[in-house]
Order: C-alpha cells, then structure tokens, then sequence
C-alpha cells in the first residue's frame, strides 16, 4: 500500500470510525520487553488519541519505559492501526472530561481512581477491508479534527 494525502476522505472516515468506536486495544510494552494490550475506553481530540486510567496502571509503567504503543479498533476484519508516541498529559483531563461523559456517561474529573491522562500522538494510521484502505502519515493523521 503507498502513502496516500492527508486530504483524502477515507483517511477522514477511518479516524472517525476509530473515534466512534466503543473501545481500543491498546498495546504497549513494559519494562522487561513483553508485550501488554487491553481493551479500553478512548476519545479523539485534536488529532490524537486520548485514554483516562488509573495512575498505578500497567500502561502507565509502560510508556514511561517505552514511549512508543498501538492502538486499534476493534474489528479484526477491517482494522485501523495507528501507531504512535504516547506520554502522560494531566493538564488536559478538564478539557476531555465532557468528551468522556458524551461518550461513555462517565466524567472521569469525578472519578479520583483514574486520574492519568495518556495522550498517543499518530505517529502512523494503516487499514484495509471495506471501510477503505492505506498507510497515512502521523502528520496526516493529526490533521484530522473531528466536530
């Protein structure tokens, strides 16, 4: 598959489609080398990927390790797979905290157990299957703001 341009509607559908989504899959990788994926709930704002969790995580001991995760959507016959930086961004949890309870019901400004925001900048997005495919750069990617 080649690079197709940000301007392009499918790469448009596809982040809507994964910020749609119920949930992620989040992978990351810890600190002695062994892989780590969990379901999680998510939002996208601002051209990135947004997870709320709970600060004695095993994601958040990842990233600080290993900066670098996956996260994908969860239909395995028509993937979208954005590859990516993530680090943890505290100044942003009132910002995303109406995002979370339009989307989940849940205001996690409320919630003193999950107070690590983790914030994954695309660094790639691939897919393929019926909602379309390609390879887009992170910089597309995070060109895409959704209303």
């Amino acid at each position: 598959m080649e690079a197709q341009p940000a301007d392009n509607p499918t790469l448009r559908a596809l982040v809507q489609r994964l910020a749609e989504s119920d949930c992620c899959w989040f992978s990351s990788v810890r600190p002695d080398g062994r892989a780590h994926s969990v379901p999680i709930w998510h939002v996208w704002h601002l051209g990135r990927v947004y997870i709320i969790t709970d600060p004695k995580s095993i994601k958040v001991a990842n990233i600080q390790h290993h900066p670098a995760v996956v996260v994908t959507h969860p239909d395995p016959l028509n993937p979208i797979i954005v590859e990516g930086l993530a680090r943890l961004a505290p100044d942003r949890l009132s910002e995303l905290s109406s995002r979370f309870h339009a989307k989940y019901d849940w205001d996690p400004s409320q919630d003193a157990q999950y107070g690590a925001v983790l914030e994954i900048t695309p660094s790639k997005l691939m897919a393929w299957g019926k909602y379309g495919e390609g390879r887009w750069s992170g910089e597309d990617v995070v060109r895409i703001a959704l209303g």
